[in-house]
């Protein structure tokens, strides 16, 4: 999917101009107001980009919209909350996305941003908040669900506004029954498992130089790159690609390989993504993690790769990130275990 923008230097500014020149009773075209315009847009720049409240979860809605496109289940994700909305009910709120499937099933979500994994806290939501979303999606007669992103582990729940409950003025859901009642799958969310380790060999080219040295240091040119499944090497693009994602941005922890020395020579240096330990020591996969979470880490690079807010969105569009894996995907050397998790 490619992004589309609407050119917000040109339409959102003039709209930014006129409220505040409707404000304070002051004529667009007039040039004498802009000194005192700027000031105002300059100081509000500074405010915003001071509250990591703001940022944090304008970047985490940026994220879903990106996640939601790089797995592939989706023709088109809209901003629904952008401009003007007229309405004869004033307590209505419109959500963050408007998303049409492949499959044509519409729906309304709105993307919370949730600091805290802690198994006993519960989702609470104040009634007019929900409620407004509510009547909005049952106005344009659309499903609406409730997108969080829990930001310490990385992970994405997709929850409908049904399932909170309302108690006095307060839609509250426990966190460990948001996440079983998680439906990420809608948007093609997959668990995703092979055979451990995946391995990165770099061989070092023959024919330059690729002596130790007396203190232990080499200096040589890479003659190959290759990755390996378990002891299988593989070979196709694609596997090579999918095996590469999963690598970087999977849950497995990594280590250095020994170099491979012949007669004071390097012959190969690289490392392995292993788990930390078997879950499954009868099986012969283990599972490396959700293509949400996969995503997420890549685009938490690309835009916080401190962990601090540096951008709200990646420059590259939402096609570049995650992998795509083919319906019909047969690995010769990378076999893949494909789990739809279902509430």
């Amino acid at each position: 999917m490619k992004r589309i923008s609407r050119d917000p230097q040109r339409f959102d500014l003039i709209e930014i101009l006129d409220e505040y020149a409707r404000s304070r009773g002051l004529d667009i075209r007039d040039p004498s107001g802009d000194e005192a315009f700027l000031r105002h847009l300059g100081s509000q720049i500074e405010a915003n980009r001071r509250s990591d409240i703001l940022l944090y979860g304008l970047r985490a809605q940026t994220m879903f919209a990106f996640v939601a496109a790089a797995l592939g289940a989706c023709r088109a994700i809209k901003e629904e909350d952008t401009g003007n909305l007229y309405v004869d009910n004033p307590e209505l709120r419109a959500p963050d996305f408007r998303i049409i499937m492949l499959d044509g099933r519409e729906f309304l979500a709105e993307v919370k941003n949730c600091h805290t994994a802690d198994p006993q806290r519960d989702l609470r939501f104040t009634r007019a908040y929900l409620d407004g979303l509510k009547a909005y999606a049952a106005l344009f007669q659309t499903e609406l669900f409730i997108a969080i992103y829990w930001s310490p582990p990385k992970l994405w729940t997709l929850l409908s506004a049904d399932d909170f409950e309302l108690r006095d003025q307060e839609y509250i859901l426990p966190l460990l029954r948001a996440m079983k009642l998680d439906k990420m799958h809608i948007l093609g969310d997959r668990l995703i498992g092979t055979v451990p380790s995946l391995t990165l060999k770099l061989v070092a080219d023959p024919n330059e130089s690729r002596a130790i040295d007396a203190t232990g240091h080499v200096t040589f040119k890479i003659g190959q790159a290759e990755l390996y499944c378990g002891d299988q090497l593989i070979e196709d693009d694609i596997e090579k690609e999918i095996a590469w994602f999963l690598m970087n941005y999977g849950n497995w922890g990594s280590r250095k390989l020994p170099a491979e020395i012949v007669d004071g020579k390097l012959v190969s240096m690289g490392f392995r993504v292993t788990p930390e330990e078997r879950a499954n020591p009868d099986e012969d996969f283990e599972i490396v993690g959700r293509l949400s979470e996969m995503i997420s880490r890549q685009f938490n690079e690309l835009t916080a790769p401190g962990g601090a807010v540096k951008h709200l969105s990646p420059e590259r569009d939402p096609d570049t990130l995650g992998v795509v894996v083919p319906l019909d995907y047969r690995g010769t050397a990378l076999p893949l275990w494909r789990f739809t998790i279902h509430p």
